[in-house]
């Protein structure tokens, strides 16, 4: 059963739910340029952030002369810090956006699928630092894959309350 509907919202509530809305989604934009600023610019960014030391000492995952040194993540302690945060944010935040996604009269195998693969990425992107550390660096890959479940789940569930709440009569998604 879905709540009412937020193409029935008073244009208070409309306003509200949409200023939020687009403020997460410049929250999302802005983790997902740190993912990238943080590792996505140089090769192996993310091995040399939270790779065991062996692979920081390998001349094929080190940097050129070009780029910039990232900061080293890689001990339990580090990573626990990383984690500790992120693991308490990141699911709130897709919970909180699930439920105006909800709120939505699109198909509910669109709304499911949504759900589940946020919080996957959410788990994938949360553990591919751990796995890169302490289980293989072929791990590295997840954390991208992770982020990009994040954001792209992220984006629909931003944009499709923001379209069903402030499109004409009739031109609802799912109808």
């Amino acid at each position: 059963m879905t709540p009412v509907p937020l193409s029935q919202s008073d244009v208070n509530a409309r306003i509200l739910i949409t200023l939020f809305l687009l403020t997460m989604l410049a929250a999302i934009a802005v983790a997902e340029l740190n993912v990238y600023d943080k590792l996505g610019r140089m090769p192996n960014g993310v091995v040399l952030r939270y790779g065991p030391e062996e692979q920081a000492s390998d001349t094929s995952v080190l940097p050129s002369e070009n780029d910039t040194l990232v900061a080293r993540l890689n001990t339990f302690s580090a990573l626990l810090d990383v984690t500790h945060a992120h693991i308490f944010e990141l699911p709130l935040v897709i919970f909180v956006l699930a439920h105006f996604l909800m709120r939505t009269s699109v198909p509910e195998w669109f709304k499911l699928v949504n759900y589940f693969l946020s919080f996957l990425g959410v788990i994938v992107f949360l553990a591919s630092p751990w796995m890169v550390r302490y289980i293989s660096v072929r791990a590295a890959i997840l954390l991208y894959v992770g982020a990009s479940a994040i954001a792209v789940t992220s984006v629909l569930m931003i944009a499709v309350p923001i379209w069903e709440m402030w499109a004409p009569a009739g031109e609802e998604p799912g109808q």
